[in-house]
């Protein structure tokens, strides 16, 4: 009897041990057979809730951000070569490392976020996610797009995301919400646990690491800050944070559409292959209220070329007219085209991919606007929008005011991006 109650004491913490390394050792299984691609370059197509998933700890970063950490992601040797490097030459002067990452054979994305040490560790640090985010963004961009709003809208609808000292958010009454930094050459990265932030509309992503918290930052449910990052080391530069952002609903690269041209993802040389229309109606992870495009709508098509310019994109709350993509114009009349509500024309407009006007004629080749292609914009129509938070003067808070602009489509000093047939778009390399 004796001996059987020693074995029962002995097996029970035994027991407990084994079954939380098991739980260990599954989590990697589970995350390769929910995300994993199967072999021969055949994309499966994820659902809203699975996107959400994946980009939950980078929906609520700056827009340029964003564009960055998505195109890097198609990337992930890459990424990794960069975190190695950066690791490295940590000690080295910022002018001088910025001069040996230009002459680097990486892709203008993974260069760019060098500039954000933490946040590129963070990449590198879940190869998993990284990887699979890569595999999403290159062959569901629509989607992928809509998941970041919806989780934007989710995080303006709980009260969590709003204007900072540190950064603009702006919710436009039809169109993408926009998050700029006040300052475009001192950008303080949010901090922010997703799987708190979103509640349950977000499930964690099996065995992915958060990076750390700095010193003295408070988070709690919300998003707090760290001390600011310098970047005018990077403005000489066309790679650097200024040149990315949103327009049309896509990456854009010094206002024009940006695809990656990624060998090692899945389904390369088919970008946007897969858009299933994710968001275009409700259900699991899809937030109540928000409206994302409809398949075969805007947006990348299936296959489509680089050089193409994608359609209007519609986050949350889409009304049919608005005008994606750009940054909100105070009032105006397009030339040649219908007046907008507001009044005064606005001279020397263009559209950066030379989409046909109501009214004018195309312009081949998207010349670039006076003053730069406007990075991250959203809609208003108007010319009206809300910034969350406090008010500025002079009316709503312009995101292509936020975000410097950058070269109006120069091309990458030491890059991989070039310009692709037709409309201004850019492959990465």
């Amino acid at each position: 009897m004796m001996k059987v109650q020693n074995f029962l004491i002995l097996y029970r913490p035994f027991r407990r041990t084994l079954a939380v390394a098991l739980s260990v050792l599954l989590v990697p299984a589970m995350q390769q057979s929910v995300y994993a691609q199967p072999p021969g370059g055949v994309y499966i197509p994820l659902n809203a809730a699975q996107l959400d998933q994946l980009v939950a700890p980078i929906a609520l970063y700056p827009d340029s951000l964003v564009a960055q950490i998505l195109t890097a992601s198609t990337y992930p040797d890459q990424i990794a070569a960069a975190q190695g490097w950066s690791m490295q030459n940590a000690a080295v002067p910022v002018a001088q490392r910025v001069s040996a990452v230009d002459a680097m054979p990486w892709d203008p994305s993974v260069k760019a976020l060098t500039a954000f040490p933490d946040v590129l560790a963070n990449l590198a640090q879940n190869t998993s996610w990284t990887a699979q985010l890569g595999n999403a963004y290159y062959n569901q961009p629509d989607d992928v797009m809509n998941a970041v709003q919806a989780l934007r809208y989710q995080a303006y609808q709980s009260h969590v995301l709003v204007t900072t000292p540190q950064q603009t958010v702006v919710v436009p009454p039809a169109g993408a919400i926009v998050i700029a930094p006040v300052n475009p050459v001192f950008v303080a990265v949010p901090y922010y646990n997703p799987w708190l932030v979103f509640g349950p509309l977000v499930v964690a992503y099996p065995g992915f690491m958060l990076a750390p918290v700095p010193v003295g930052v408070m988070i709690g449910a919300g998003i707090g800050f760290g001390v600011g990052i310098g970047l005018g080391a990077f403005v000489g530069v066309g790679w650097g944070f200024h040149a990315w952002g949103f327009a049309g609903g896509a990456v854009a690269f010094h206002g024009g559409p940006y695809i990656s041209h990624s060998r090692t993802v899945v389904g390369a040389g088919h970008f946007g292959g897969h858009n299933v229309g994710a968001f275009a109606h409700g259900g699991r992870g899809v937030p109540g209220g928000f409206h994302g495009m409809a398949h075969g709508g805007a947006g990348f098509r299936g296959g489509e070329r680089a050089g193409a310019r994608p359609g209007g994109f519609r986050g949350a709350e889409a009304r049919p007219g608005a005008r994606p993509g750009g940054a909100a114009r105070a009032g105006g009349a397009r030339p040649g085209g219908a007046a907008r509500p507001g009044g005064a024309a606005r001279a020397g407009s263009a559209r950066p991919s030379g989409a046909a006007r109501p009214g004018g004629a195309a312009r081949p080749g998207g010349a670039a606007r006076a003053g730069g292609a406007r990075s991250g914009g959203a809609s208003r129509p108007g010319g009206t929008g809300r910034s969350v938070g406090p008010a500025r003067s002079g009316g709503g808070a312009r995101p292509g005011e936020s975000a410097a602009r950058g070269g109006g489509g120069g091309r990458s000093a030491g890059g991989g991006g070039h310009p692709a047939g037709g409309g201004g778009g850019r492959r990465g390399r």
